[in-house]
């Protein structure tokens, strides 16, 4: 198991994590106007650096993402996609642990209701990024879309790509525009099976069941390279472990020192699957670690605010990069520059990600979240008149 440290990817990293910090914090009282209160803060901290995250996975790969070779310098570092894809497990663990606690709390949910309101907080972001992403991929083909390859990629922008498309419109590569959508199937899959967890739970073999999806993850993790399932199970776990509290300062402790030397060895770790068994076992490890530890540094409210933005910018990154280095491409030759510019057009593209994740979540995020909070109040109205 070999492991690869850089100081200068580091500094670069913490640098980028900050500037988020600063870059929302700036605009607080807007994000704050429109807050969405939660149960857990440590799980708000944790989506908060999960988006910081996979911003990180793409920026240093957005000239090879759109067909720059750049031969003055390298922006490698293992870091970088070891926590792009940290950040999207954490993702997956934070749905299985609030919708199994969710089962945990309440044993007759309203499943159509549950699926509504899933809808109308999914969809109406992810269909004004996708017309984004098409009128910006369309644009620079020339608004020529008619061709059979582009058609079967909007059918599959319309179906959140569940139909298998070639993700090209006018022959313009989506990939760089938005490569982070198909995350979006496995949590529609796992919403799709809730149901089915809620019956398991309440069933007398439900240890029986939690034995043989064990060993159906340890099968899986074993012989595929790209495992993702699992993660919501890890997140099911945390939520079962959560139930018991833990006071004991000890054990939270090293609770924390577990939590953080997976998250180190994991940042470190070099020719390993990002979704293989080795993987799983880190990223499961810090999540139930930090489950049980609670830990007070993530219940900063700046993370909070990251928190309620966090769906905005991981939709809206790609788009946002890809747009700023070709309006730059007009200007200097991509395939030339140094590091410095490099890095100085990445780091101009975070407030403007951050002003745009404002926006969209006080806009539209937030509009439909008070929309079904609205209904739900006036059928509870109902019920008791």
């Amino acid at each position: 198991m070999k492991t690869e440290y850089s100081l200068e990817v580091f500094a670069i990293t913490l640098a980028m994590v900050m500037a988020f910090i600063v870059a929302s914090t700036l605009l607080k009282s807007k994000i704050e106007s429109a807050e969405v209160p939660h149960a857990y803060k440590f799980i708000n901290g944790m989506r908060g650096l999960a988006a910081i995250f996979v911003f990180i996975n793409h920026a240093p790969f957005v000239l090879s993402n759109l067909g720059v070779q750049n031969t003055v310098f390298s922006s490698w570092g293992q870091l970088y996609p070891n926590l792009g894809s940290f950040g999207v497990q954490i993702f997956f663990c934070i749905t299985g642990f609030l919708f199994f606690d969710k089962v945990i709390k309440n044993e007759k949910i309203d499943w159509i209701d549950f699926f509504i309101a899933r809808i109308k907080r999914v969809a109406p972001l992810y269909y004004v990024s996708s017309l984004l992403v098409f009128v910006i991929a369309a644009s620079f083909a020339g608004f020529k879309i008619l061709d059979k390859e582009s058609l079967i990629t909007i059918s599959g922008l319309i179906s959140f790509n569940f139909i298998d498309n070639p993700m090209r419109i006018g022959g313009v590569s989506l990939v760089p525009l938005s490569s982070v959508t198909w995350t979006l199937i496995h949590e529609w899959r796992f919403y799709a099976v809730l149901p089915l967890v809620a019956i398991f739970y309440r069933s007398r073999y439900k240890i029986i069941i939690m034995a043989v999806a064990m060993m159906l993850a340890a099968i899986d993790l074993g012989y595929s390279a790209i495992v993702c399932w699992v993660y919501f199970l890890t997140g099911i776990v945390a939520a079962s472990v959560h139930k018991i509290t833990v006071t004991n300062r000890l054990l939270r402790g090293a609770a924390v020192l577990i939590a953080v030397l997976a998250f180190v060895l994991t940042c470190g770790l070099v020719e390993v699957p990002g979704y293989g068994a080795l993987r799983f076992v880190l990223t499961s490890l810090f999540f139930i670690c930090v489950t049980i530890a609670n830990p007070s540094f993530l219940h900063f409210q700046f993370l909070n605010r990251m928190s309620d933005i966090s769906y905005s910018i991981y939709l809206l990154h790609l788009p946002v990069l890809f747009v700023s280095f070709k309006v730059v491409s007009g200007f200097v030759e991509l395939s030339s520059i140094d590091k410095i510019t490099f890095w100085a057009i990445n780091f101009s593209t975070i407030p403007v990600i951050v002003v745009i994740s404002m926006y969209t979540f006080v806009n539209i995020e937030k509009r439909f979240m008070r929309k079904s909070k609205a209904q739900q109040s006036e059928g509870r109205l109902a019920q008791s008149a």
